[in-house]
């Protein structure tokens, strides 16, 4: 019986250690653009899905006036990468270019 124990307190120890292992390559990434509906100080709203922007985000804009996520306004296009988790979209990079007129 003690064999037993310890080989289950060994099991157990071995599983907890690999669980963070485990959700960390199930993580998913997604690329998508749009026109932003509405903007927050960490994030933002398209097409009726919410995604937060990581705290170390990048933002990449031709635009001197589009360099923070607050500079940004309703009606915007952006493209932006990320990943999913937990059913949580976390946003990694924005991409802005500046429309040309027509």
């Amino acid at each position: 019986m003690k064999q037993f124990k310890t080989l289950l307190t060994r099991l157990l120890v071995i599983t907890s250690l690999m669980l963070p292992w485990a959700t960390t390559t199930a993580l998913e990434t997604f690329e998508k653009s749009g026109y932003i509906a509405s903007v927050g100080n960490d994030k933002f709203t398209i097409r009726g899905q919410v995604y937060r922007v990581s705290p170390s985000a990048q933002l990449k804009s031709n635009d001197a006036r589009r360099k923070k996520l607050s500079d940004f306004k309703k009606g915007d296009e952006i493209f932006f990468k990320g990943k999913i988790l937990d059913s949580v979209y976390y946003v990694d990079i924005i991409y802005y270019k500046t429309p040309i007129d027509s």
